[in-house]
């Protein structure tokens, strides 16, 4: 009796740890610096969804609720730029509001997107550096990152206190502990996209030098990882988060072995999946939703089980729930400096435009969000310019950001964050409109690479000012006949005799060099001078944000 109540005593001395530890990965992708939320229909009105007041909220909440468990936290990239909130992470102030949100949410993982980059190495730089000089750091976590060697951005991207290839941690809980390997990679896509402003970074899964991508390289490198965290570093599990979705996300999932939670973005679409095992989740975009998985993890069979794969994935962040009253405050002050960063003394919340109609996003040709703004910038730009008026604005649906919604109030504001993408020089938000010529021939190309390398990468699907019009045959054989019946003002465009004046934004002429290496250079295209001399200074003209701003102020109730 007496030896049997020592080896109860003995058994009762250790902790009595669950057969299954119960945890909770709850994640973000495409913030895009949206601090403030982001207007969606509701009815016949509209509600405002997601900030970072509200989102701070629910995580309270989360974690309150799961005191007793683990809670783990990612991001999936492009949490930076999209609204003028993006000018403080790179200026001289030492706030970085996107930085300091999941600081103080405690989020255990962030991966770089491709929109981290748009400020170029400089800007990067800035951000950085306020990175590695805050107190409580959150790793970004970089797996198949690599810079060049004599790159300044070295003393950061190589810092381990910074930016890790894998992170292991130990999580504990009153029902077990667990030992988490993480993962975190930019996607060929992303990087296709930021070819032109990563500068001295680079990623393993993309060739720069062809523009070419190389999905099977990146999962051989993300295979040899998981084993050396899963045998090397004992790791119970490994989290990979992806700045990618859709198919290439499940296209890398089914390569990969021995992974557990896969955390997507990049697509801006909300999708859950089964892939392989593995269970694939993107909550959409701007912060409407929070991505929320629950798992057991089953301390016998080592397996991590989903506890309801057909349940929903997200918790929507809707007006009802309450603003944590701190991040309210500093976002009210933020939106003020940020307008001032960008050189407008104007107010940012004053309302310009309410659509009468809704011009909704999407990569159809053509597209009405795409037209509507496209068509705003030829016109006040014309309006501006008194000889050599501009013939045709291009740009593409990839850099028109959002959707403007009927019966809908946007302010200054909410104005930039439809052509957000991109920095000028002084790194503020938004790049500059410039204007050059092209022949009718290379304005024919232009448009023929867009319409079909859409179905390559949406980002290149075309947005083009509606005078100048096309048809695209579906059983066309592309750059030969599948674009037909092309006319600029009413006249068919083989028609002209003269150069054709264009304007874009300058994030599109940076892209012309990817282009061409994209088409192994079938697509070459060199902007010129009306003299028919290639460009060395563009014209510039005021950027597309301010330039719609007038024309909406200038035509109200118009649209």
């Amino acid at each position: 009796m007496k030896k049997l109540t020592f080896l109860g005593l003995l058994v009762l001395s250790f902790p009595l740890f669950s057969a299954e530890i119960p945890f909770t990965v709850f994640h973000t992708n495409d913030l895009h610096s949206h601090l403030d939320g982001v207007k969606v229909p509701s009815g016949e009105t509209y509600e405002k969804r997601g900030g970072f007041a509200r989102l701070t909220s629910v995580i309270s909440e989360l974690r309150e609720k799961k005191k007793d468990e683990i809670v783990i936290g990612v991001d999936a990239g492009d949490f930076f730029s999209g609204t003028i909130f993006s000018a403080i992470g790179v200026s001289s102030l030492k706030d970085f509001p996107e930085y300091q949100f999941f600081m103080e949410n405690k989020y255990d993982l962030l991966t770089f997107g491709n929109h981290e980059f748009d400020p170029l190495n400089d800007g990067l730089e800035i951000m950085l550096k306020k990175m590695l000089q805050a107190p409580d750091k959150t790793p970004l976590v970089a797996s198949n990152l690599y810079v060049n060697h004599d790159s300044p951005l070295r003393k950061y991207l190589e810092n381990p206190d910074l930016v890790k290839p894998y992170m292991v941690k130990e999580f504990q809980s009153p029902k077990g502990n667990l030992r988490v390997g993480f993962l975190g990679i930019l996607g060929p896509d992303g990087c296709l996209v930021s070819r032109s402003t990563r500068g001295d970074v680079h990623f393993i899964g993309f060739d720069d030098e062809k523009s070419k991508q190389k999905l099977g390289a990146l999962a051989d490198h993300l295979n040899k990882l998981i084993i050396e965290l899963k045998k090397d570093k004992k790791v119970d599990l490994v989290i990979l988060s992806m700045h990618g979705g859709g198919k290439e996300s499940h296209e890398l999932a089914s390569k990969l072995k021995g992974l557990d939670v896969f955390v997507s973005g990049h697509t801006h679409k909300q999708e859950f999946a089964i892939v392989n095992g593995v269970p694939v989740n993107q909550t959409g975009s701007y912060g409407e939703n929070l991505g929320l998985m629950e798992f057991t993890f089953d301390t016998k069979l080592k397996k991590v089980k989903m506890t309801n794969p057909a349940g929903n994935h997200v918790i929507t962040i809707t007006e009802k729930i309450a603003e944590n009253k701190e991040w309210k405050r500093r976002i009210d002050q933020w939106r003020k400096k940020s307008f001032e960063l960008m050189g407008q003394k104007a107010d940012p919340s004053e309302i310009i435009f309410t659509p009468k109609k809704s011009y909704i996003r999407s990569s159809a040709i053509p597209n009405p969000m795409g037209e509507l703004v496209t068509h705003a910038i030829l016109t006040e730009l014309n309006d501006t310019i008194k000889d050599d008026k501009i013939d045709a604005y291009f740009t593409s649906m990839g850099l028109v950001r959002t959707s403007f919604h009927k019966n809908t109030p946007y302010s200054r504001a909410e104005i930039f964050e439809a052509t957000s993408i991109g920095f000028d020089k002084n790194k503020t938000p938004g790049v500059d409109v410039v204007s050059f010529y092209l022949s009718p021939k290379d304005v024919k190309l232009v448009i023929n690479f867009m319409e079909i390398y859409t179905y390559i990468s949406t980002s290149f699907s075309p947005a083009i000012s509606p005078n100048l019009s096309f048809k695209i045959r579906k059983w066309g054989i592309p750059f030969i006949n599948r674009i037909h019946d092309i006319k600029l003002n009413g006249k068919a465009l083989s028609d002209y005799d003269r150069p054709i004046k264009i304007a874009t934004n300058k994030f599109v002429v940076m892209n012309i060099e990817t282009v061409k290496k994209i088409t192994r250079g079938f697509v070459d295209l060199v902007p010129k001078t009306k003299t028919g001399e290639p460009v060395k200074d563009y014209v510039v003209h005021p950027k597309e944000y301010l330039l719609m701003i007038e024309h909406f102020k200038k035509h109200p109730g118009y649209y």
